[in-house]
């Protein structure tokens, strides 16, 4: 019996412990159901998708162009001169190519050039010949003179510009502006020809003279060497300024020697009628220290007329065609001088004479 009730109490006893268990159990697998599951049941795992690549096109960067100019404002060009008619000039007995130049302020190379002749080639009598205009002079610059053996500077920077009038002359406006006369030329690019053909209209620089030490000295770090004067003119002697000549000899001119000339040097005399503002000057050569005027030279009108006459030292660099001589100056021209000549006395035409015819007969 002992035994019997022992079995019974154990099977309970197992029995309730086989209960307790399998509702521990299932109340573990109620609540973790999806762990137990994923611990038992395989899972299938998803692999990542396989990346395509899709070509894309990347847009090419574009060129950035530079930033355009701000167009400026356009320039009105400058009026452009109307050329000028040209000029022609029909020579007369006794005109040179030289003193055409003279007459016209141009070179004697221009007008040949533009006339399609050499320069040596002697012009005649009855040639009509184009006058070119002379060309722009440009800016005039300030001169260094010795005057009377002192340094003198002819100052063009604020110069009084002076517009030529009717009976002026550059000998008046030197002595009326107390600038002397070889300052004028030098600064205005003059000759002592050229300066007695100014007409009026035209315009001279009268310059402001610095003496000695007002003179401004030379900018950098050495002074520039003073220029050496040109040797001055002759002295002319015979005829005496203002003396009359009336004489029909031929007169003889003479002047005071200031060198000795070299084996290319030359005297160049030239005499003009003063009275005569459009008369062109004759010239004549020698190497003595007097000359002899040539009898055409003479005024052709019978009245005392004022002769003016100068000197001047050329160098000879050749001869033309015609015998004359090519030179250039060597140094100034002597002041001008004056003389009175009686011309001479015309010629009467003679008047044709008439032959009588004779009388008819009375038979």
């Amino acid at each position: 019996m002992v035994r019997e009730e022992r079995s019974s109490v154990l099977f309970w006893a197992v029995a309730a412990l086989v209960a307790v268990a399998l509702g521990a159990g299932w109340l573990l697998l109620r609540n973790q159901a999806p762990v137990v599951m994923a611990a038992f049941v395989p899972t299938t795992t998803s692999l990542p998708p396989t990346i395509t690549l899709t070509p894309t096109w990347t847009p090419l960067p574009t060129e950035t162009l530079p930033p355009s100019e701000t167009p400026r404002p356009t320039e009105t060009p400058a009026p452009t001169s109307t050329p000028r008619d040209p000029r022609f000039h029909t020579v007369e007995a006794g005109e040179t190519l030289f003193g055409l130049s003279l007459l016209y302020r141009i070179s004697a190379e221009s007008i040949a050039q533009s006339n399609d002749f050499d320069i040596n080639t002697p012009i005649q009598s009855g040639q009509s010949l184009l006058i070119p205009w002379p060309t722009a002079t440009p800016p005039l610059e300030s001169v260094l003179l010795e005057i009377n053996g002192e340094q003198v500077l002819a100052d063009a920077t604020n110069c009084e510009i002076i517009t030529i009038q009717s009976g002026d002359s550059a000998y008046g406006l030197s002595a009326l502006k107390g600038v002397p006369l070889e300052a004028i030329i030098a600064i205005n690019r003059q000759t002592q020809e050229s300066i007695q053909l100014i007409q009026p209209g035209d315009t001279l620089c009268i310059p402001k003279l610095l003496y000695g030490d007002t003179i401004p000295p030379t900018a950098g770090p050495s002074p520039t060497p003073s220029l050496t004067p040109p040797p001055q003119g002759p002295a002319l002697l015979y005829p005496t300024d203002g003396a009359v000549v009336d004489t029909s000899a031929t007169v003889t001119l003479q002047w005071a020697a200031v060198k000795d000339l070299g084996s290319s040097e030359w005297y160049m005399v030239e005499m003009r009628d003063a009275d005569d503002r459009d008369s062109l000057p004759r010239r004549g050569f020698t190497r003595d220290q007097s000359f002899h005027v040539p009898e055409n030279w003479r005024p052709a009108v019978d009245e005392r007329r004022q002769m003016e006459w100068t000197v001047s030292i050329i160098q000879a660099t050749g001869r033309r065609s015609d015998g004359g001589l090519i030179y250039t100056f060597g140094g100034q021209s002597s002041p001008p001088s004056y003389f009175l000549w009686q011309g001479a006395v015309p010629t009467p035409t003679p008047r044709p004479t008439t032959t009588p015819s004779p009388e008819p007969s009375s038979d």
